[in-house]
């Protein structure tokens, strides 16, 4: 007789399965003229993303049954909730007084624990920090520039004198310099010896930092950061173990600190594949598998997406970055406040970051669900296939000898900015979008900093993607204040084509996203437009015409109007584009064309004495 109560009940079983190839057939079928090949999405991976993943792209893939706790821990350690720390980052200056103090009240208000970025070390008052937080309790960590030992052993006579073990510390220590600089100087090693040997006895205390954000904020690949963390992660192994340290002190006192960025599956699948393959280094080590599972994960939301513009949006990145992060299962997690990039952040931004790991916990309740992604066709694969082509990458660089080595040989910096050239000129054409910065702008945003003096702050980071468009709508607002108004474009429409008015508003919104005053005028023929426009004041004048006769007549007509202004085609016409630029043209502008060389060109006339106006 059958047991009904464990035989497992099929859901639908009125539905027949459906293949991969009933998919595809159906898809073509909906998609009519569309090519499914064309919905391919190609990333800076290397990878083509399909339109649709099956069952049949996970059945021979060996870590789909696994679960939490199992070995390669590719779903994480935690096998009763997924739970993460809520870590403030806290910038300490002087003696860290007011560092101290506002971490104190952040631990009142819902962090889990914070992070100093303490500058200068000799001048931090370590009593103090003693004094005021109860390190035996709470999660504290620092990032060191220099002699990291000399500050630990300072801490830890501080902790003597209060009667406070430093084997119940929490927290880490940052310290990376190969990450930064590609190599340690004899002192360098020492002092990272030192630190290990110091908090090898202290469980929750991790002394070797590893910094995959090093990556990240340059804008390297999913691939690339994870292969050249563990790369640096192998270089500190090789040291630590020749200057005598044991290979499971080593490991067991091992963190990786990593950006989660915007791609939002992406980096859910990026730690997943991070620890998949970190099991893979410890197995080549001969180590105890059991091992791997004590890498320690912290996540930061990434700095290279971050924007000075329309700031508020980064609330909304930041949210997508965290959920990512934690939907991997990350241990700790720092939110950046959405103004970090043009000041020093205040207690209402402060608090907004805080608040966003306390909502995903309290609200969203994603600390019940451990790895929810198991079982997603898509993300499986996706963990497979990021996974492959990342040991991939990491076993070319052992062969160049080793991360020291490729980096110094140029080969990882160099493959790195060949990613982010390619980014950047996304970003410069439109087609890769940043909210508020590239696409959709805030018409009435207000830049409330000086934006010279921003521009040339050390503090300002030039490494973010949104950098180079920044800075011209920077210069648009320099033009602002001296002349006291914003410079205009005009976006003539000539006719009522359709692709007309595209190429229109797309001028629009690229001129609108550059701080300019635009205004987009319709008329029926080219002589009317030029009578109408021969007086305007207009710093940039873009029509909207794809009629070579009307491109004939009009450009050269304008040359001859006292505002001079620029003159651009919204249009993309291939095989005239040196026939437009002869009849009086400046540039073209068109989806994917080289947005940064049009904005050069009118900043380069705006702030060389010709501003357009007939005053």
């Amino acid at each position: 007789m059958t047991d009904e109560k464990n035989t497992p009940q099929k859901l639908f079983s009125e539905f027949a399965p459906a293949t991969a190839a009933d998919w595809e057939d159906r898809a073509r079928k909906d998609l009519r003229d569309t090519l499914l090949e064309s919905l391919t999405w190609h990333t800076y991976e290397g990878i083509h993303i399909k339109p649709y993943f099956t069952r049949e792209d996970i059945q021979s893939l060996p870590f789909v049954t696994q679960k939490p706790g199992d070995f390669p821990f590719l779903r994480g350690r935690k096998t009763s909730e997924n739970s993460w720390l809520n870590i403030q980052q806290i910038t300490a200056e002087g003696d860290g007084a007011a560092a101290i103090s506002k971490a104190a009240d952040a631990l009142n208000r819902g962090a889990d624990g914070i992070h100093f970025i303490i500058k200068q070390h000799e001048q931090f008052d370590v009593t103090n920090l003693v004094n005021t937080i109860d390190l035996s309790k709470h999660t504290v960590s620092y990032t060191l520039s220099y002699s990291p030992d000399i500050f630990i052993r300072r801490l830890y006579t501080h902790l003597e004198q209060k009667q406070v073990s430093h084997r119940n510390l929490q927290g880490f220590v940052n310290y990376d310099p190969i990450t930064i600089k590609s190599t340690l100087e004899k002192d360098e090693n020492e002092a990272i010896v030192q630190v290990l040997d110091l908090t090898k006895d202290s469980p929750e205390f991790y002394g070797v930092t590893v910094n995959g954000t090093s990556f990240s904020s340059l804008g390297a690949s999913t691939v690339q950061e994870i292969a050249y963390t563990l790369s640096a992660a192998v270089s500190y192994i090789d040291r630590l173990t020749d200057a005598g340290q044991p290979l499971e002190s080593v490991l067991r006192n091992m963190q990786f600190h990593m950006a989660s960025g915007t791609n939002y599956f992406f980096e859910i699948v990026k730690l997943r594949a991070l620890r998949l393959l970190w099991a893979s280094v410890v197995e080549a080590y001969q180590a105890e598998p059991a091992l791997a599972a004590l890498l320690r994960i912290h996540s930061t939301t990434s700095s290279w997406y971050q924007t000075t513009l329309d700031p508020y949006v980064n609330m909304l990145r930041v949210t997508t970055e965290a959920m990512s992060a934690v939907i991997s299962g990350c241990d700790s997690l720092t939110v950046s406040p959405f103004d970090s990039t043009f000041r020093q952040s205040d207690e209402f931004s402060e608090r907004i970051a805080r608040n966003v790991s306390i909502i995903l916990k309290e609200e969203a309740y994603l600390d019940k669900a451990i790895d929810p992604a198991a079982g997603s066709y898509y993300l499986e694969s996706l963990t497979n296939e990021l996974a492959a082509k990342a040991w991939n990458l990491f076993r070319e660089v052992e062969a160049k000898g080793g991360f020291e080595q490729a980096y110094r040989s140029g080969f990882i910096l160099g493959s790195i900015t060949d990613v982010s050239r390619q980014k950047f000129r996304n970003i410069a054409t439109g087609r890769d979008v940043l909210v508020g910065t590239n696409k959709y702008p805030n018409p009435k945003e207000t830049i409330d900093f000086d934006p010279e003096e921003l521009i040339q702050s050390a503090d300002f980071d030039t490494t973010r993607a949104a950098y180079p468009t920044e800075v011209m709508r920077m210069a648009t607002e320099l033009h602002l204040r001296k002349r006291k108004r914003r410079p205009k474009a005009i976006v003539a429409v000539i006719g009522n084509s359709e692709q007309r008015q595209v190429n229109a508003s797309f001028a629009q919104e690229f001129f609108s996203c550059a701080g300019f005053d635009t205004d987009v005028q319709h008329y029926t023929a080219v002589e009317e437009a030029a009578d109408k426009l021969q007086h305007a004041a207009a710093e940039v004048l873009v029509v909207s015409s794809s009629e070579a006769a009307y491109v004939r007549e009009f450009g050269p007509r304008l040359r001859n109007y006292h505002a001079k202004p620029t003159i651009i085609l919204a249009d993309d016409p291939q095989s005239m584009k040196e026939e437009m630029l002869a009849n009086g043209y400046d540039e073209l502008i068109f989806e994917d064309c080289d947005m940064k060389s049009i904005l050069e060109l009118v900043h380069k006339r705006l702030h060389g004495g010709n501003d357009g106006s007939n005053d």
